[in-house]
């Protein structure tokens, strides 16, 4: 009884490796007829159903259905995660190319009777085009009409017609427009001036009489009367109308505009020379700061936190130091309104 179980279990042993015994082909096509015993980094050993067992085989050795066909009979994950990145890199079938159906052009039907130029408006763009052109004939018969002062009731009726649309215009434009009256024809006519009579002649023995006071003109009665006064009045006229002539102000006032040494050298580079130009001859700067005004010609000299103005203090000039910090206000003035 113990010897018929172990043939058993060897005739079983048998038929198991009989069963998973698979052919493997390889590039140079040839075929491995066997089971894979052995999967490594280096390849596959197989062994044949003979037990003999064969030198290790190189990945480069198997083709893709011989891949597929270890893949699916690995055992472990270990050896699974050593086939698949061969399995990856395999070359993929090309995806069909989706086949392009050209679908040929049904032309327009040409029309079969005989064209002319009124088959071009029997369209409905070519309606449009007509009443179109039919509106800007209309209007160039109203300017003509209104420029050669013609009726206008005339040369648009005329230009409304068909026959004579085109015409018509043409026709009013080449004729001499008529003069247009300056005043209507209802106008009242001025009353014509009754003439002053004659005085009489004087007789011999009537006294002379003095001559009548003569109207004055009417420049005269514009001429102001002189009073009393009047000449204390008329300077400071005179003083407000010479400082109205007088350019306004440009004034740069702080949060507008932000006051640093590059603010000054590109707005008032004029008031850094030394003899001023022909712009800046009259005008000088107003600075209005934290510590009072200032009124000078002349910047002489501009830091990253400070400028120097020249003021005129009792017939003599000064550099008077001016922190940016403290600035609220530069203005540019002519010198006769400060």
């Amino acid at each position: 009884m113990r010897r018929f179980g172990i043939i058993l279990a060897f005739w079983l042993s048998t038929a198991a490796g009989v069963a998973t015994a698979s052919v493997f082909s390889l590039t140079d096509g040839t075929t491995i007829s066997g089971h894979p015993v052995s999967i490594t980094e280096d390849g596959v050993q197989f062994k044949q159903d003979d037990e003999i067992i064969l030198p290790r085989t190189g990945w480069d050795k198997l083709t893709p259905a011989a891949l597929r066909e270890l893949m699916a009979g690995a055992k472990t994950p270990h050896d699974k995660e050593l086939i698949q990145p061969f399995l990856d890199y395999q070359p993929q079938a090309e995806p069909l190319r989706k086949q392009i159906v050209v679908k040929p052009i049904a032309p327009p039907s040409r029309p079969a009777h005989s064209l002319g130029v009124f088959a071009l408006f029997a369209s409905p763009l070519g309606l449009c085009i007509l009443l179109v052109l039919y509106g800007a004939n209309l209007l160039a018969a109203y300017e003509v009409a209104r420029y050669r002062h013609q009726p206008l009731a005339t040369v648009c009726g005329l230009a409304a017609i068909p026959v004579f649309g085109v015409i018509s215009p043409i026709a009013f434009l080449a004729m001499p427009g008529k003069p247009r009256s300056e005043e209507p024809a209802d106008a009242p006519q001025a009353a014509p001036q009754e003439e002053a009579p004659a005085p009489a002649a004087p007789e011999p023995g009537d006294a002379p009489q003095a001559p009548p006071p003569s109207r004055p003109s009417a420049a005269e009665e514009r001429k102001p009367i002189s009073m009393p006064g009047a000449r204390a009045e008329a300077a400071p006229d005179a003083a407000a109308q010479t400082a109205a002539d007088f350019p306004e102000p440009i004034v740069f006032a702080r949060g507008e505009y932000l006051f640093n040494r590059r603010f000054f050298e590109t707005k008032f580079a004029g008031f850094f020379r030394i003899i001023p130009s022909e712009a800046e001859k009259n005008l000088v700067l107003v600075i209005k700061s934290a510590r009072g005004q200032f009124v000078g010609r002349r910047i002489t000299r501009a830091t990253q936190s400070e400028l120097y103005l020249q003021v005129f203090k009792n017939e003599a000039t000064a550099d008077e130091m001016i922190p940016f910090t403290d600035i609220l206000e530069v203005q540019i003035r002519h010198k006769d309104t400060v």
